[in-house]
C-alpha cells in the first residue's frame, strides 16, 4: 500500500474558518505569520468538473507545504518517495495512495502529533495543482491549491474530541525513535521491510483506518 503522512495545521473543521472560530494552530511559519493556512479546506466537500463531459463531482483537495526541490523550481512533492519505484521521478501524479493528515495537538506541552483524517484512493500530484473559484459573474474569488485529491466517500475527518488518543498517534525522531516525522511536513513511511517496528505501527494504523466506523466529520462540512 501506498502511505503518505502529511503534517498541517490544527483545526476543529477544516471548512474555510468562515466565522474566525477555527483559527488554525501550527503548521509552520506561514500560518503563525498570517494566521490563515491554506490546508484550511482540507476537509470541505468541494464540487470539481475536469471536462467538458463529465458532471462535477463532490471532492476533498488536500493542501500540504513542501519544500523546494531547487531555488529555481516551485516546491514539488517527491511522489517517487511515495511508491519506492525512482523510475516515478518522470511522473507528475501518482494514484490509489493513502493520504493520512497529522497535526501538532497545540494546547499542551507535550508537543504530541496526531492523526486528523485521511484521503483513501487519493491522487497526489508532484507538484501543486490550482482550483479557481468563481462567482456568478464567472469573475474568480478564491484559488485553492491543492497536491492530494480524492471524492468525498474515500475521505474521513476525526472529531477533535476523538484524535486525542494514543490510537492516533504519530510519533516524530527523536532519541530512541527511528521513525516519524522529520523537518518536512511529509514522511512517506519507506523502510517498513528493514524496521519491524514501523511495519507494525503501519499495520496498525491501516487496520484502524480500514476499521473505522466512528463519525465523520466531512459529512457535518458538508451539510454546512
Amino acid at each position: 500500500m501506498n502511505i503518505l503522512f502529511c503534517n498541517i495545521a490544527w483545526m476543529k473543521f477544516y471548512n474555510g474558518n468562515p466565522n474566525g472560530t477555527d483559527q488554525p494552530h501550527g503548521g509552520g511559519e506561514y500560518v503563525e505569520r498570517t494566521g490563515d493556512a491554506h490546508e484550511k479546506f482540507n476537509f470541505t466537500p468541494t464540487k470539481v468538473k475536469f471536462n467538458e463531459i463529465d458532471p462535477a463531482e463532490e471532492y476533498c483537495v488536500g493542501f500540504v507545504e513542501t519544500k523546494s526541490t531547487n531555488g529555481a523550481e516551485s516546491n514539488q512533492l517527491n511522489i517517487e518517495k511515495i511508491t519506492g519505484n525512482k523510475k516515478d521521478k518522470a511522473v507528475n501524479v501518482v494514484d490509489d495512495v493513502l493520504v493520512i493528515y497529522c497535526a501538532l495537538y497545540p494546547f499542551s506541552s507535550t508537543n504530541e502529533t496526531y492523526i486528523v483524517g485521511w484521503y483513501n484512493n487519493a491522487e497526489v500530484y508532484r507538484k501543486y495543482q490550482k482550483l479557481e473559484f468563481t462567482d456568478d459573474n464567472g469573475e474568480i474569488v478564491y484559488e485553492q491549491y491543492y497536491n492530494a485529491i480524492s471524492k468525498i466517500e474515500n475521505c474521513v475527518l476525526l472529531p477533535e474530541s476523538a484524535r486525542r488518543n494514543q490510537m492516533w498517534r504519530v510519533p516524530r525522531k527523536r532519541k530512541g525513535m527511528s521513525f516519524g516525522f522529520g523537518q518536512a511536513n511529509v514522511w512517506f513511511a519507506q523502510g517498513a521491510d528493514e524496521n519491524p517496528k514501523l511495519q507494525e505501527f503501519l499495520d496498525r494504523i491501516v487496520k484502524q483506518i480500514e476499521e473505522y466506523d466512528g463519525e465523520n466529520m466531512v459529512v457535518n462540512n458538508k451539510n454546512t
